[in-house]
């Protein structure tokens, strides 16, 4: 560092994006942890928006780096960081390429687990208007317009995965299954039960709610997992090319910069059983 970060009116911005970044990042990898198909069905939405939004950004601010990188410090105008766009597989993919051409050495690889890929997939969508954000909006004047619905969406190219993963021929789909018959047992002939999944079916009985509660369980636990790896990978890649941004050139708008950032930097144990983000929350 060779100046005092205050008195560069872009180390104002960086932080402020990072510090931006890091709770839309946290509070979606939350939500995405307590969404389910009863009474928090809306936290899927909240996990989507915050998610889509933030990753894309935290790749945006890489990206940023990069160009200073490439380009003596300059920061890139607003004409360079627009053509960044908005898909974020394609941002991602960018960031990857980035990463590679610095050598950064990362303690962490990029995911490229099949539900990752999915996961990546499913934001990339919920952020296209069209086949997202307004899907509600969109179905209004067509109901049968149902293929871009987000929830039904990522429960078919997420969740089912997560569950043939985590779940079938596993003691917890023994334990789950056996629970939901014993409660329908006890209280199936005395309940009234109208709940819609996720995938817009209609279930009535004690032992199918009971089940699919059991299996949004592992769900929540495994896809907010996936998610972080993802959200790990790109704040170490964040920190190693900040660091060289820095403590290589001297660019110093980026200083500290990575803090934010940090909170993500922990191992599989911690990102598996942590359920509230970030760390400090």
């Amino acid at each position: 560092m060779t100046k005092d970060p205050w008195d560069i009116p872009e180390w104002h911005f960086v932080k402020q994006e990072a510090q931006l970044v890091r709770h839309l990042l946290g509070s979606g990898a939350t939500s995405l942890g307590r969404a389910n198909y009863a009474d928090k069905k809306g936290e899927y939405y909240t996990a989507f928006f915050a998610l889509s939004v933030g990753l894309e950004r935290l790749c945006k601010l890489i990206l940023v780096i990069d160009h200073a990188l490439e380009n003596n410090g300059r920061m890139p105008p607003q004409d360079i960081v627009r053509r960044f766009g908005h898909q974020l597989e394609k941002l991602v993919d960018a960031v990857a390429v980035a990463a590679a051409r610095r050598s950064s050495g990362l303690p962490c690889n990029r995911p490229v687990d099949a539900i990752v890929s999915a996961i990546i997939s499913n934001f990339d969508a919920f952020a296209d208007a069209r086949r997202g954000r307004y899907a509600n909006f969109e179905a209004l004047g067509d109901p049968n317009l149902t293929s871009h619905e987000p929830v039904s969406k990522w429960w078919n190219e997420v969740a089912e995965p997560i569950l043939d993963r985590h779940y079938k021929g596993t003691k917890a789909q023994s334990r789950i299954e056996l629970n939901a018959r014993l409660i329908d047992r006890l209280i199936g002939d005395y309940s009234l039960v109208r709940h819609i999944s996720e995938t817009r079916e209609l279930m009535t009985d004690v032992e199918t709610a009971s089940t699919r509660t059991g299996q949004t369980a592992i769900v929540q636990k495994w896809a907010r997992y996936y998610t972080l790896t993802l959200i790990r990978w790109l704040s170490e890649t964040y920190k190693a090319m900040a660091y060289k941004a820095v403590y290589d050139e001297g660019y110093d708008a980026f200083f500290g910069s990575w803090e934010f950032f940090d909170t993500f930097l922990v191992d599989d144990n911690f990102l598996r059983t942590r359920k509230v983000w970030p760390l400090d929350s």
